[in-house]
Protein backbone atom coordinates (compact mmCIF):
# COMPACT_ATOMS: atom_id res chain seq x y z
CA UNK A 1 0.00 0.00 0.00
CA UNK A 2 1.87 3.31 -1.02
CA UNK A 3 1.06 6.52 1.62
CA UNK A 4 -1.71 7.97 -0.07
CA UNK A 5 -3.25 4.68 -0.18
CA UNK A 6 -2.39 4.08 3.94
CA UNK A 7 -2.98 7.54 4.84
CA UNK A 8 -6.61 7.70 3.37
CA UNK A 9 -7.00 4.01 5.00
CA UNK A 10 -5.79 5.76 8.79
CA UNK A 11 -7.76 8.64 8.54
CA UNK A 12 -11.08 6.81 7.74
CA UNK A 13 -9.85 4.92 10.82
CA UNK A 14 -9.97 7.82 12.74
CA UNK A 15 -12.74 9.25 11.57
CA UNK A 16 -15.10 5.95 12.20
CA UNK A 17 -14.15 6.59 16.23
CA UNK A 18 -15.20 10.14 16.26
CA UNK A 19 -18.64 9.26 14.37
CA UNK A 20 -19.27 6.69 16.12
CA UNK A 21 -18.38 7.95 19.47
CA UNK A 22 -20.55 11.34 18.66
CA UNK A 23 -23.70 8.65 17.79
CA UNK A 24 -22.99 6.71 21.28
CA UNK A 25 -22.57 9.38 23.59
CA UNK A 26 -25.70 11.41 21.33
CA UNK A 27 -27.88 8.27 21.94
CA UNK A 28 -26.93 7.69 25.31
CA UNK A 29 -27.84 11.15 26.79
CA UNK A 30 -31.13 10.93 24.47
CA UNK A 31 -32.16 7.50 25.98
CA UNK A 32 -30.75 8.08 29.01
CA UNK A 33 -29.09 4.47 29.54
CA UNK A 34 -26.22 3.93 27.70
CA UNK A 35 -25.14 0.55 26.26
CA UNK A 36 -26.90 -0.99 23.52
CA UNK A 37 -30.14 0.14 24.95
CA UNK A 38 -30.56 2.91 22.34
CA UNK A 39 -29.53 0.58 19.22
CA UNK A 40 -31.81 -1.66 20.37
CA UNK A 41 -34.72 0.43 20.43
CA UNK A 42 -33.73 2.11 17.05
CA UNK A 43 -33.13 -1.76 16.01
CA UNK A 44 -37.04 -2.78 17.23
CA UNK A 45 -38.68 0.52 15.73
CA UNK A 46 -36.99 -0.09 12.65
CA UNK A 47 -37.79 -3.89 12.21
CA UNK A 48 -41.26 -3.91 14.92
CA UNK A 49 -41.59 -8.09 15.78
CA UNK A 50 -38.62 -9.71 15.19
CA UNK A 51 -37.30 -11.86 18.20
CA UNK A 52 -34.61 -11.25 21.08
CA UNK A 53 -32.78 -13.36 19.48
CA UNK A 54 -32.64 -11.57 15.72
CA UNK A 55 -32.15 -8.24 17.78
CA UNK A 56 -28.60 -10.67 19.47
CA UNK A 57 -27.34 -10.79 15.86
CA UNK A 58 -27.91 -7.02 15.00
CA UNK A 59 -26.49 -5.98 17.72
CA UNK A 60 -23.95 -8.43 18.07
CA UNK A 61 -24.22 -9.72 21.66
CA UNK A 62 -24.60 -12.83 23.51
CA UNK A 63 -27.85 -14.54 24.26
CA UNK A 64 -27.60 -13.86 28.02
CA UNK A 65 -26.78 -10.21 27.26
CA UNK A 66 -29.51 -9.95 24.99
CA UNK A 67 -31.69 -11.34 27.79
CA UNK A 68 -30.69 -8.68 30.16
CA UNK A 69 -30.90 -5.73 27.56
CA UNK A 70 -34.45 -7.16 26.92
CA UNK A 71 -35.52 -6.82 30.66
CA UNK A 72 -34.25 -3.98 31.09
CA UNK A 73 -36.11 -2.41 27.95
CA UNK A 74 -39.23 -4.36 29.24
CA UNK A 75 -38.59 -3.04 32.79
CA UNK A 76 -38.18 0.39 31.34
CA UNK A 77 -41.47 0.24 29.93
CA UNK A 78 -39.65 0.72 26.49
CA UNK A 79 -40.97 -2.98 25.07
CA UNK A 80 -43.00 -5.53 25.30
CA UNK A 81 -43.02 -8.80 24.03
CA UNK A 82 -46.04 -10.68 22.47
CA UNK A 83 -47.06 -13.90 23.18
CA UNK A 84 -46.93 -16.12 19.66
CA UNK A 85 -46.10 -19.25 20.48
CA UNK A 86 -42.29 -19.28 21.21
CA UNK A 87 -41.78 -16.76 18.87
CA UNK A 88 -42.49 -13.64 21.61
CA UNK A 89 -42.02 -10.94 19.23
CA UNK A 90 -40.38 -7.38 20.36
CA UNK A 91 -42.73 -4.33 19.65
CA UNK A 92 -41.85 -1.00 21.49
CA UNK A 93 -44.74 0.73 23.69
CA UNK A 94 -45.60 4.50 23.29
CA UNK A 95 -42.74 5.62 25.48
CA UNK A 96 -40.35 3.46 23.69
CA UNK A 97 -41.44 4.72 20.26
CA UNK A 98 -40.80 8.53 21.72
CA UNK A 99 -37.53 7.06 23.48
CA UNK A 100 -36.17 6.14 19.74
CA UNK A 101 -37.44 9.34 18.47
CA UNK A 102 -35.37 11.13 20.50
CA UNK A 103 -32.43 9.17 20.28
CA UNK A 104 -32.57 9.49 16.57
CA UNK A 105 -32.83 12.88 16.34
CA UNK A 106 -30.06 13.56 19.19
CA UNK A 107 -28.20 10.91 16.39
CA UNK A 108 -28.65 13.63 13.45
CA UNK A 109 -27.68 16.41 15.63
CA UNK A 110 -24.93 15.03 16.07
CA UNK A 111 -24.12 14.15 12.84
CA UNK A 112 -25.49 17.28 10.87
CA UNK A 113 -22.94 19.17 13.34
CA UNK A 114 -19.87 16.82 11.82
CA UNK A 115 -21.07 17.00 8.17
CA UNK A 116 -21.57 20.62 8.63
CA UNK A 117 -18.22 21.40 8.84
CA UNK A 118 -18.43 20.19 5.31
CA UNK A 119 -18.69 22.37 1.79
CA UNK A 120 -21.50 21.07 -0.31
CA UNK A 121 -19.37 19.74 -2.71
CA UNK A 122 -17.77 17.91 0.04
CA UNK A 123 -20.89 16.35 1.38
CA UNK A 124 -21.74 15.22 -1.71
CA UNK A 125 -18.39 13.49 -2.57
CA UNK A 126 -19.14 12.15 1.20
CA UNK A 127 -22.26 10.67 0.53
CA UNK A 128 -20.39 9.27 -3.11
CA UNK A 129 -17.57 7.55 -1.10
CA UNK A 130 -20.21 6.24 2.00
CA UNK A 131 -22.30 4.86 -1.47
CA UNK A 132 -19.33 2.83 -2.92
CA UNK A 133 -18.44 1.47 0.79
CA UNK A 134 -21.10 0.51 2.25
CA UNK A 135 -22.66 -1.18 -0.67
CA UNK A 136 -20.99 -4.33 -1.45
CA UNK A 137 -20.93 -4.67 2.51
CA UNK A 138 -24.75 -6.31 2.06
CA UNK A 139 -23.87 -9.77 2.15
CA UNK A 140 -27.60 -10.73 3.59
CA UNK A 141 -30.70 -9.50 5.35
CA UNK A 142 -28.80 -9.79 9.09
CA UNK A 143 -25.75 -7.52 7.53
CA UNK A 144 -28.10 -5.09 6.00
CA UNK A 145 -29.58 -5.15 9.74
CA UNK A 146 -26.16 -4.65 11.18
CA UNK A 147 -24.82 -1.60 9.42
CA UNK A 148 -28.40 0.07 9.37
CA UNK A 149 -29.52 -0.51 13.20
CA UNK A 150 -29.29 2.66 13.88
CA UNK A 151 -30.31 4.58 10.48
CA UNK A 152 -32.93 7.08 10.34
CA UNK A 153 -34.80 5.15 7.63
CA UNK A 154 -36.69 7.91 6.48
CA UNK A 155 -34.20 9.91 5.44
CA UNK A 156 -32.29 7.82 2.66
CA UNK A 157 -35.11 7.01 0.21
CA UNK A 158 -32.39 5.05 -1.43
CA UNK A 159 -30.52 3.32 1.15
CA UNK A 160 -27.15 2.40 -0.59
CA UNK A 161 -27.27 -1.09 1.59
CA UNK A 162 -30.43 -2.41 0.72
CA UNK A 163 -29.48 -1.95 -2.60
CA UNK A 164 -26.48 -3.50 -2.52
CA UNK A 165 -28.23 -6.46 -1.17
CA UNK A 166 -30.52 -6.26 -3.70
CA UNK A 167 -27.77 -6.90 -6.48
CA UNK A 168 -27.19 -9.82 -4.95
CA UNK A 169 -30.46 -11.22 -4.73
Amino acid sequence: MNEPEARSANLLGAMSLLVAGAVRDAVTEAVGAGGALGEALIAIKDQPGRTADWLAGVLRISQPGTAHLVRRLTEQGWITRDSEGRRRPLRLTAEGERRAASALAARRAALDRLVGRLSGEQRAQLAAVAEAVLGPEARSEQVLAELCRLCDRSVCAECPVHAGLCERS
